[in-house]
């Protein structure tokens, strides 16, 4: 049975509930999966419903920090600088305050970024994006749904990824992301054309308005009886380099890291390669996850046996190498 330690739910910018995810994960031929939300957790109704539930699919919480940078990098605040927390406590009174205050900075983010995409011309507005993540906590993932509402901003968007096409033509740098861009699924296209803070497009993303930097993230992880991973590196590493990484392992600042999150591109695999020999020479762990966020994340990696297969195992080698608190999973 097949396991995901990196997965979101419409508490923070997935499209599925908790229950919804368990569902898709047993037709998927998952037994265990984890909710990493952005910055949140399930709400006490939610963890009662998720001790109730009975289905084949083992269960655990944690939650997925945006973290700032370390320190030595100056703290501050960098887009898809992530670390998973796994098996923490989702009463921990730190842990939740921290998800408030995130909450509310990634409104006032949300808002801005609205007001950006409608100065390029895109149609979309708060109640768009509101109505898109079925809640209150507003990702990319959400503003990207609302934008494909409305069939005049599929125009807008094939025109700029025309301009990154011929940007490519005399641009080494452009066409090496075009060209990593074009092995996504198209529905990724918008963040690396001008979601993200190195988009095509610059000025449209806003980076997080909150942070704590990387070993405030930690502390707050392993004082909620987790353990800390550095998620999907490949999204990173122009800011934080491997030799970086590695000794955030020796020093024991990292519990370990995310060999692989989603589907395969060259630059994950090459990444995953340099992370699997940082882990053997520092004893650190090592997880993988889909990072799923819509039930075709879910279903489509369970259909790459070839994929899946190497996640078979990892949770029941971290319970015996670390032994958690499993109080919040089904795990016990």
């Amino acid at each position: 049975m097949y396991e995901s330690l990196h997965n979101h739910t419409t508490a923070s910018d997935g499209a599925q509930t908790y229950a919804e995810v368990l569902a898709t994960a047993a037709t998927a031929g998952f037994g265990v999966m984890a909710f990493t939300d952005h910055d949140m957790l399930p709400s006490h109704a939610e963890l009662t419903a998720l001790k109730a539930y009975t289905g084949p699919v083992k269960w655990l919480i944690g939650c997925e920090i945006s973290s700032g940078l370390p320190r030595e990098l100056g703290g501050g605040v960098a887009s898809m600088f992530h670390i998973l927390g796994l098996f923490t406590d989702p009463t921990n009174q730190a842990l939740r305050e921290h998800c408030r205050q995130a909450l509310a900075a990634r409104t006032e983010r949300m808002e801005r970024i609205v007001a950006n995409l409608r100065g390029l011309g895109f149609t979309i507005s708060v109640d768009d994006c509101l109505r898109a993540s079925g809640g209150e906590s507003v990702g990319r993932p959400h503003i990207v749904k609302a934008l494909g509402a409305y069939p005049a901003n599929a125009v807008i968007m094939a025109d700029i990824k025309a301009q990154m096409e011929a940007a490519a033509v005399t641009n080494a740098s452009v066409a090496m992301d075009y060209m990593r861009m074009l092995e996504r699924d198209p529905s990724d296209y918008p963040y690396r054309l001008f979601l993200s803070d190195d988009a095509f497009i610059p000025g449209v993303y806003v980076d997080y308005l909150y942070s704590i930097d990387m070993d405030a993230s930690v502390t707050l992880i392993r004082e909620a009886g987790g353990m800390a991973i550095l998620a999907h590196w490949p999204t990173i590493k122009r800011k934080v380099n491997a030799q970086m990484v590695e000794q955030f392992l020796r020093d024991g600042r990292l519990d370990g890291v995310e060999l692989r999150s989603g589907f395969f591109d060259s630059e994950v695999e090459s990444a995953a390669r340099q992370l699997t020999a940082m882990a053997e020479r520092t004893n650190a762990i090592t997880t993988f996850g889909i990072d799923g966020h819509r039930e075709e994340d879910i279903l489509r990696f369970g259909r790459d046996a070839l994929l899946a297969n190497q996640t078979i195992g990892q949770t029941a080698q971290l319970i015996e190498r670390l032994q958690p608190d499993l109080s919040w999973s089904n795990l016990s």
